[in-house]
């Protein structure tokens, strides 16, 4: 059966903000996840995906458990990939179905079976959706992610496999931007004269000799 077939779970989505407390829970849940697959501490967890909130997850769940996070390249390094593995002696492998990067599509879990052929060590694949689309699928190696980490454990929409800083503001809501211009240039927004405490008036020379009759005794005149 195709893994698109078996996952019926949400997962992150371009436009998904994660607050410290949302992101220490999934990394909660993610290590407990990683311990009931038999991980434990300076054990290594081989990770191949691209830059994404849930390899920011694994991350904190590998320092939660004191795993050893050993990242693969994402392009086809097979041969390398394997030496890694078998060198490592890993028993749990974190990929992505499928990743864009560099402008083209990578089929990353079909090529991880491919490498898996020669890894006799590695028990389980856990499979991250990025592009949901078909993958080989092996029943009793490989879980989905999110499954693995319980409801509740990825926001509603496909992810598109690459990072970005762009954040959609809501609708009607002022976007904040930075603005460069000299302060020194504009009033201020409580400025009510026209200089150091100098009064308003309309018109220069008349401005200037109702300033000289207020600051100057009569006799001076």
């Amino acid at each position: 059966m195709s893994g698109d077939q078996q996952g019926n779970g949400r997962w992150f989505g371009p436009a998904d903000v994660l607050t410290n407390i949302q992101l220490l829970r999934l990394a909660d849940q993610a290590s407990a996840a990683l311990r009931r697959l038999g991980v434990t501490a300076r054990d290594p967890v081989a990770v191949q995906l691209p830059m994404c909130l849930e390899s920011v997850v694994i991350t904190l769940a590998c320092l939660t458990v004191g795993a050893q996070r050993l990242t693969l390249p994402i392009d086809d390094q097979r041969d390398f990939v394997r030496t890694r593995l078998n060198d490592s002696g890993a028993r749990v492998v974190i990929c992505a179905d499928s990743c864009e990067a560099d402008g083209q599509v990578h089929p990353t879990k079909a090529a991880m079976d491919r490498t898996l052929t020669a890894c006799p060590a590695v028990r389980t694949v856990l499979v991250v959706r990025q592009l949901a689309r078909p993958v080989p699928w092996h029943p009793g190696r490989d879980r989905w992610w999110h499954e693995e980490l319980g409801p509740g454990s990825s926001p509603p929409r496909p992810y598109p496999g690459h990072m970005t800083d762009q954040h959609r503001p809501e609708p009607g809501r002022a976007v904040d931007r930075l603005v460069f211009d000299d302060p020194l240039s504009g009033r201020s927004g409580d400025d009510s004269d026209r200089g150091w405490g100098d009064s308003p008036a309309e018109d220069a020379t008349e401005g200037n000799l109702v300033r000289l009759l207020d600051e100057r005794p009569p006799h001076h005149i």
